[in-house]
């Protein structure tokens, strides 16, 4: 091989592992650019409100803002409400289409869930909160 064909050989390698370096590079950056975007995008604005009642009962929840949310305990008495804005609930329990007992006052903040139990002696029900 001549010298000048080496030159244009080793001139092609070098150009080669310059295109392979930029590449490696946008690469990098594309996947630490995504990781943050999912991190940041993971942040979870809403959060829950759980808790105990009677299993044949039904969970309805405002809040300050004018969204209800109803919902059903399962067949060991638990239920949970996802997806809910921060913000103030009343929570009642319900049963036949009559309010059986009301919780006032029930802050939500994001990504924490909020605990409201209800309990029923001979149709007298009562409902506490808990965090």
């Amino acid at each position: 091989m001549k010298t000048s064909q080496k030159s244009v050989a080793i001139g092609h390698r070098h150009q080669n592992r310059r295109y392979a370096l930029k590449l490696m590079t946008a690469i990098a950056v594309s996947v630490f650019g995504a990781t943050a975007f999912d991190a940041a995008y993971a942040q979870q604005t809403s959060s829950n409100i759980v808790g105990k009642a009677p299993a044949d009962s039904t969970i309805t929840v405002h809040s300050d803002n004018g969204l209800t949310r109803r919902g059903s305990p399962n067949s060991k008495g638990r239920y949970n409400l996802p997806g809910l804005l921060p913000g103030t609930y009343v929570v009642s329990l319900e049963k036949d289409g009559k309010t059986l007992a009301r919780v006032q006052g029930v802050p939500l903040f994001a990504s924490r869930a909020s605990e409201v139990d209800f309990a029923c002696d001979n149709d007298q029900c009562s409902g506490s909160f808990g965090r």
